[in-house]
């Protein structure tokens, strides 16, 4: 194993030697050729775009956020020349479901992509799709399966480079996602080709994510005191994701020091990128947007890792959005100036601004910097008034057209069986636990590193936030409303449910009683003991025609004749009975009659859906590649 990983590492750095070798060569022919001709010419009207999104990065880890250690000076240099967002969430604590919101400016449960199963339906259109129709060059270059043409990334795209990680016949080796360097020379590789087009270039670095592994110089550059048996791994890391299981002070040390690590690396992958593109003399007439997708937890609430909790850990990220030309400054020295009346639009250095925003906003934002029309459906607001001085903590026209303070802002997961959404409003933030019909409520003004659940203490409040959660997000269209009642008698309800697609979310009726859980995302198990009245859950699949099965028992036993099916309350002909993913009669739409905690038995029908859904994807391989990573059970 170890001779083989050697090789594996040998074989990248003869590939990155290569690479870097002929990228060299490239920029010196590319100089002596500049040198005796004139530069490309660019459209003013259509300025370039460069989309950065780095994987699992903390916004605190950040110099340009108060972080300490020098993990990031290019990223601070463009943020001294550009706007900072010192609110910004991600739409989804984990890859897929997040930069697929800033793709589409649809959260989760409206672009659907929800889970690893999942792509997206060709009737939502993407950012890349709405740039390519303005003119623009696109080109991607992304770093890990979550966010490659399997999931229907690419659409929009002439060139969506994956490094073959989705292709068939996917290695299963760790370690096979490309490292930041190699990302790096393959956009600046395209970026040159591209001449005088106008370009949009989406760059996704994996870097920061577990395995925490940076190259030498940065491993280096903090230096931990940990001589312990566990590494920086997954299988290490995972000892610990269960809240309850403590961690070693000097082994959460060492992974915090790995993870700067990556981030510095990043961080000077990311300088090289942005010093190409103004060598092809894009310095002036380029914008630059970088965030997260998510961030990552070290136990500040029991857990590591991302995916599940929906706390500021795991869902504030980084967002600067500057010009590439302010970009070139070095750290701690004066930005250079940016063409302040490009595209309308003014100066930008140095503005920070604390409404809170989303990556929802970021398709709405690049389609204005561009001029692009955006298709309806888009959920999220564009920030380019507040790049001009509306609505900031410095002053500005506070009429400007950004998002309000008090627009609601949300972030969901349904990863290995969590449930979960939040919402904020202003500094008040709930998480809604539907799992486990469990509320929190912080103030992240007087309590940001959210120690102080005040939900019981200002209970109208939560209320008032859980009724505006539930209107900002489609988490019941297209579900199965199940419900059980009793006779006045206590009597024990159980069922097991199963599909052949994915449970996308599960929702009790009412808090407490039902005790139910989900296996492998397309299995649920529920066990009400001692009901007299009703209750119930409702729950969605995706896709929306998947089959699903029902086993039902009362007290044990599966009673067919008390089983009631729509509002013709249609009987099945045995237990367990299977339904179509797409009821044929408009009477299964329709709750069946019955008086609740009066009449016994099951009660089932359908909500209408919003719209179809997706196709489930991914084979064996990707799948066990995406264990190896932490992402599947």
């Amino acid at each position: 194993m170890l001779a083989r990983r050697l090789r594996v590492a040998m074989r990248q750095a003869m590939a990155r030697a290569v690479s870097r070798a002929a990228a060299s060569a490239l920029g010196i022919l590319a100089a002596v050729t500049l040198a005796g001709c004139p530069g490309p010419s660019y459209d003013p009207a259509r300025p370039g775009i460069i989309l950065i999104v780095v994987d699992t990065l903390r916004a605190d880890h950040l110099g340009a956020y108060g972080y300490a250690r020098g993990t990031s000076p290019r990223l601070d240099a463009l943020a001294a020349g550009g706007a900072v967002f010192d609110a910004a969430w991600s739409a989804a604590p984990w890859t897929l479901p997040s930069i697929m919101s800033i793709m589409t400016s649809r959260y989760p449960s409206n672009h659907r992509v929800e889970n690893d199963g999942l792509k997206l339906a060709a009737d939502i259109p993407l950012l890349a799709e709405t740039l390519r129709a303005r003119g623009y060059a696109t080109g991607a270059f992304v770093s890990h399966v979550y966010v490659s043409a399997t999931f229907g990334f690419g659409r929009g795209f002439e060139t969506f480079d994956d490094f073959e990680l989705s292709r068939p016949g996917y290695r299963l080796e760790a370690g096979l996602e490309p490292t930041a360097d190699a990302v790096t020379d393959a956009a600046l590789r395209w970026l040159k080709t591209q001449r005088g087009r106008p370009v949009f270039l989406f760059v996704h670095y994996f870097d920061p994510h577990w395995p925490y592994d940076p190259p030498a110089p940065y491993r280096d550059r903090f230096p931990s005191r940990y001589a312990g048996p566990l590494d920086a791994s997954f299988d290490s890391i995972s000892k610990f994701q269960d809240p309850l299981v403590d961690i070693p002070a000097d082994y959460r040390q060492f992974l915090v020091d790995r993870y700067d690590g990556e981030i510095a690396f990043t961080d000077a992958q990311i300088g090289r990128l942005l010093d190409g593109a103004a060598a092809a003399g894009r310095a002036e007439r380029a914008w630059v947007v970088l965030t997260g997708d998510h961030g990552e937890e070290f136990k500040e609430h029991g857990s590591m890792g991302h995916g599940r909790q929906l706390y500021e850990e795991s869902i504030r990220v980084p967002l600067v959005i500057g010009r590439l030309g302010a970009a070139r400054a070095a750290p701690g020295g004066d930005p250079v100036g940016t063409d302040a009346g490009s595209a309308g639009r003014g100066g930008v250095i140095g503005r920070r601004v604390a409404i809170p925003v989303s990556g929802i906003d970021l398709f709405p934002t690049i389609a204005a910097l561009s001029g692009a029309t955006p298709p309806a459906g888009l959920q999220g607001r564009s920030l380019v008034d507040l790049l001009a001085g509306g609505r900031t903590t410095g002053g500005g026209d506070p009429a400007g057209a950004g998002p309000p303070p008090d627009r609601p802002l949300v972030s969901e997961t349904v990863r290995l069986n969590a449930y979960r959404k939040a919402i904020r409003r202003d500094a008040l933030k709930l998480i809604h636990s539907s799992g486990e019909e469990r509320r929190e409520l912080y103030d992240l003004d007087a309590d940001p590193l959210e120690r102080r659940d005040l939900s019981v203490l200002r209970p109208q409040e939560c209320r008032t936030l859980t009724r505006a959660l539930f209107a900002e997000v489609d988490i019941l269209s297209g579900g199965w409303n199940l419900r059980w009642s009793g006779d006045g008698r206590p009597h024990r309800f159980q069922g097991e449910i199963k599909t052949t697609g994915i449970i996308r979310s599960l929702i009790p009726i009412a808090p407490g009683g039902v005790k139910h859980m989900v296996q492998g995302g397309n299995r649920m198990v529920f066990d009400d003991e001692r009901q007299s009245g009703e209750n119930g859950l409702t729950f969605t699949t995706a896709p929306y025609e998947a089959e699903v099965e029902f086993y039902l028992l009362i007290d044990g036993r599966p009673l067919v004749d008390r089983v009631f099916l729509g509002e013709r309350r249609a009987k099945p002909r045995a237990l367990p009975f299977t339904l179509a993913g797409d009821p044929p009669s408009a009477a299964a739409f329709s709750r069946p009659a019955h008086g609740a905690g009066a009449d016994l038995g099951y009660y089932l029908w359908r909500i209408r859906p919003a719209a179809a859904d997706q196709e489930v994807v991914l084979d064996d391989e990707i799948r066990e590649r995406l264990r190896s990573l932490g992402y599947v059970n």
